[in-house]
């Protein structure tokens, strides 16, 4: 997708001028490296892409795939997408990255949960659904405000913003990422609601090899607005597991 290349070239950019990059390989070293290496390679321009293997005149890279589904399209683990030849003797300069891979999108939610919390007349209430998605999210779910009962769907981008504790290219750790989530959705049923808008903020536990394909635990605090009264929302926290992929896995 254009609009994921764009965003994983700004964040490379980011990257560059944060001073995180190794010394420059010659020949030699290039060769040695392990398959899908993060460099990047110099010729009148310069490439970032995931090192395959070179031969004494050529090099050959994989540049950005579309994701994990195009992983498991492949039954021999290979990623397929668009790869790049670059000839010996057009390289200017090949530089080993530093690449935090946690701060793309995710490619996909899988998530259950449930909470409880407050309505603009200070009620408790509750509730407990699904979220699926990726870059974009739909949650459904199934509430009880002022005793009745009622169902709502959501949707909702889903947009990294930090990570604690900050990434370290020589270690592999956990961490926890935040997430903001501004949607809009509608709620059906008995009670208040109808159509709203949403803010909400998830931070989810998750790994910097992003290798642990076990469900992640995460917590969400929500704001709706009702369309027709802003101010006669309520305030949600939820709890729940969430199986989370993204382009490295």
């Amino acid at each position: 997708m254009k609009h994921r290349r764009v965003f994983y070239t700004i964040l490379v950019f980011l990257a560059a001028t944060s001073g995180l990059f190794a010394q420059a390989l010659d020949w030699q070293e290039v060769q040695k490296l392990p398959p899908r290496s993060w460099i990047s390679v110099k010729t009148n321009v310069r490439t970032y892409c995931e090192f395959q293997y070179a031969t004494e005149s050529k090099l050959y890279c994989h540049l950005y795939s579309d994701g994990w589904l195009m992983s498991l399209a492949d039954p021999h683990g290979r990623r397929r997408g668009a790869y790049k030849t670059f000839n010996r003797a057009d390289i200017r300069e090949i530089r080993g990255e530093k690449y935090d891979d946690s701060r793309a999108p995710l490619d996909l939610i899988l998530a259950a949960g449930g909470g409880g919390g407050l309505d603009s007349n200070h009620q408790p209430t509750s509730f407990a659904g699904v979220k699926i998605g990726g870059t974009f999210a739909l949650d459904l779910q199934y509430d009880r405000i002022q005793a009745h009962s009622g169902f709502s769907t959501e949707g909702s981008a889903v947009i990294p913003l930090f990570r604690v504790p900050r990434f370290q290219s020589d270690k592999q750790i956990k961490f926890v990422r935040l997430y903001a989530e501004p949607g809009v959705g509608y709620r059906a049923g008995d009670g208040a609601f109808g159509g709203y808008s949403s803010a909400k903020v998830m931070a989810v536990l998750l790994t910097d090899t992003w290798s642990d394909k076990w469900p992640s635990p995460y917590i969400e605090f929500q704001r709706r607005f009702p369309f027709e009264s802003p101010l006669q929302g309520d305030n949600r926290l939820s709890i729940g597991v969430m199986l989370a992929l993204c382009k490295q896995c």
